[in-house]
């Protein structure tokens, strides 16, 4: 049995020995006084070992795929600014109109059951203002690395891409089931809810073998956090929750399939680089598409700042 030493001048935690009922320090499998050696000390200095261990081998884990994906959304920011036209300034600031986003590959409801399907890929990479892809930026900063430490870089983007994926279903499907208008709609946040969905389940389904103060530490982090943001999601109209909990269902249900990278495991093998290497594929394949659609919208667009222009000279 462990107690916390009453001696506010003692900083280290103590336990009481069972044999002489004497404090003696918690670390100390050996009793200072009786010399009697504790079962129970000497477990936990073992959990304790093997929890340094899993630790010191997760965190030595590189997260590349967290860092690219970050580069990639601000840099389509920064491109989608430029090609707006205007005070880039004012782009970056405010974000791109919206047929800029739709040449980019916004989803667009009536576009994507015309055959559009690689907007359902695309608008994950793209955001709508400044505000929005600072939030989602820190969102996937904060648990991005944690997610591809745990899972290694190929399943890690594999999550990330799918979980994107289905939250842009589930909002299709829910915005046309209620007849919803369809405006351009973008963001990484239906694959940082997957990120959420994984954790959730996954530090249930490896509670057995997740050291404990480990397993405490991700559900009082992360669990508040996607709570507050579904309640955000409900408050504010032009927020897509569906995509919030499509891709929260979605990372959920694909933890239950994709088993993480033990810490012991290897990380990097033959089917993790083509899981890479065809998950980059898919990307850039809908922004291609994206790209050969895209002239129509830029058109307009050009066409509709020119004739504002006019009407201000």
């Amino acid at each position: 049995m462990y107690s916390e030493s009453q001696d506010p001048n003692v900083s280290r935690p103590f336990r009481v020995c069972e044999h002489c009922g004497q404090p003696t320090p918690s670390h100390e499998p050996q009793c200072v006084n009786c010399q009697a050696v504790s079962l129970q000390a000497v477990v936990a200095e073992q959990e304790a070992k093997a929890e340094r261990r899993f630790l010191r081998a997760l965190f030595a884990r590189a997260t590349p795929v967290t860092y690219a994906i970050l580069v990639v959304n601000l840099a389509l920011y920064l491109l989608m600014s430029v090609v707006a036209g205007g005070n880039i300034l004012t782009n970056i600031i405010k974000g791109s109109d919206s047929l800029t986003l739709v040449a980019f590959g916004a989803k667009i409801n009536e576009l994507v059951l015309a055959g559009e399907w690689f907007r359902l890929v695309t608008p994950i990479f793209i955001h709508i203002g400044l505000l929005h892809i600072a939030s989602n930026s820190y969102a996937l900063w904060i648990i991005g690395p944690l997610i591809e430490r745990l899972y290694g870089s190929a399943r890690y983007l594999l999550l990330y891409l799918l979980a994107g994926i289905g939250g842009g279903i589930l909002s299709l499907i829910w915005q046309v089931a209620a007849d919803k208008p369809s405006g351009p709609s973008a963001g990484a946040s239906g694959a940082i809810f997957g990120l959420f969905g994984v954790i959730m389940v996954f530090s249930y389904k490896y509670r057995k073998e997740l050291p404990p103060n480990f397993r405490s530490a991700i559900k009082s982090s992360f669990l508040p956090v996607i709570v507050i943001n579904l309640f955000i999601g409900t408050t504010i109209p032009f927020i897509d929750n569906a995509a919030h909990v499509g891709g929260l269902i979605s990372g959920a249900l694909l933890t239950l399939l994709i088993p993480y990278l033990a810490p012991d495991s290897k990380r990097v093998s033959k089917l993790g680089l083509i899981t890479i290497a065809m998950c980059a594929l898919v990307i850039i394949y809908s922004f291609a598409r994206a790209y050969l659609v895209s002239e129509p919208y830029l058109e307009e667009h050009k066409r509709r700042a020119g004739r504002v222009e006019n009407i201000s000279n």
